[in-house]
């Protein structure tokens, strides 16, 4: 039988007490070199032991996640692989490792209850709570990697590009879009190293990556974690439509929507945003763990997106799974063409509606 918290955290408090050389106080924290291993192997038993204790189905779920984005990784790896930005994002935290993202909710807390500043009881509710809210972010940001992954082995890419663009350097600081500095459009070049999350505070908002898709025969951008480019763009493609951006525009794309966009040259789409343009995108997808969130906030929110953004080929939310039949909102029934869902799970095959869909001409017709 697993341990429980309360039996590791004895037995942390047992480790204390037969080391007086360790000294945890309001106003210090001492472990000596010789006793540290020990101390913190009682110390992450104790955090370990919460989340196992409190939270086995989101760590079934979280398994069943890296299983499947690993999986879809390693069919990728002759093409592409993933570059650690400077700071790891909590989503690739989570990736490697669901255990260790959840637990680390609790360090400084665990910490707190050694001090006495917490009781048990405010420990448990604050722990909880921090990991009940840490969860559907990390958990949505992890299934959009999955599906991200997934469709570009649908697509069958035999060319990955990437955009190089640099984040403001030391010193820098953001202006608006009147007084900030202009800079060229990079443009793509091929590589097999891509990174994970873009930098938030990027000169110019690019794709995650460009790929030529064998299948239909087009180049196909994607960004994901969309953040706004800091300086204006010298020679942003005329054949493309540009939205101002406006802080209704950047609220939108900040709820984790994923944007793709299609191109014959890869140099068309090398840019999404500056400071003060937006690139409308050709089909907005918005990945969702359906436990989470509740289906007619869901579709109320996609038409708002669609309205917004235009896509040329329409929205599509794909899901984790189907919801429950009594919960369904009556829209998605009717079969709306410019907000579909996709209730994918793991299953590659699905994403197909997604494949179709690009290679459609024209955009489906709004309803009425």
């Amino acid at each position: 039988m697993p341990e429980s918290f309360d039996q590791a955290y004895a037995r942390l408090n047992d480790y204390i007490a037969m080391h007086p050389e360790v000294e945890i106080g309001e106003s210090v924290i001492s472990i000596p070199q010789e006793v540290r291993a020990g101390f913190y192997a009682k110390f992450n038993a104790a955090r370990a032991a919460f989340v196992e204790e409190k939270f086995p189905l989101l760590l079934d779920r979280a398994g069943l996640l890296q299983e499947n984005y690993r999986r879809e990784e390693e069919r990728l790896a002759d093409l592409l692989s993933w570059e650690d930005p400077p700071m790891v994002s909590p989503v690739q935290r989570f990736l490697r490792s669901s255990r260790d993202s959840l637990e680390r909710e609790l360090f400084d807390l665990l910490f707190d209850l050694l001090k006495g500043r917490e009781s048990i009881g405010s420990f448990e509710q604050k722990g909880s709570e921090r990991i009940a809210a840490l969860w559907p972010v990390v958990f949505r940001g992890g299934y959009e990697k999955w599906v991200v992954l997934a469709l570009l082995r649908t697509l069958q890419p035999d060319k990955a590009l990437r955009v190089n663009i640099r984040p403001l350097s030391p010193g820098e600081r953001a202006k608006s879009a009147a007084y900030a500095p202009s800079a060229e459009i990079p443009a793509p070049e091929e590589s097999g190293s891509f990174l994970f999350s873009q930098p938030r505070n990027a000169i110019l908002a690019v794709p995650d990556l460009i790929i030529h898709s064998a299948v239909l025969q087009r180049f196909i951008g994607i960004r994901s974690e969309f953040s706004q480019g800091m300086y204006n763009a010298f020679s942003a493609n005329p054949g493309r439509e540009w939205f101002p951006v406006t802080t209704d525009l950047l609220v939108l794309l900040e709820c984790g929507l994923t944007l793709v966009y299609l191109a014959n040259r890869a140099e068309e789409i090398a840019l999404i945003s500056d400071v003060s343009k937006f690139c409308r995108p050709d089909m907005v997808l918005w990945c969702l763990d359906l436990q989470s969130i509740d289906p007619i906030e869901a579709y109320e929110r996609m038409m708002i997106v669609d309205s917004r953004l235009q896509p040329l080929k329409g929205c599509f939310v794909i899901a984790t799974e189907s919801w429950p039949e009594e919960k369904v909102h009556p829209a998605w029934d009717e079969g709306n063409p410019r907000v579909r869902l996709v209730c994918a799970g793991y299953d590659t095959a699905r994403l197909k509606t997604v494949l179709d869909a690009l290679g459609e001409e024209g955009a489906p017709a709004a309803t009425t």
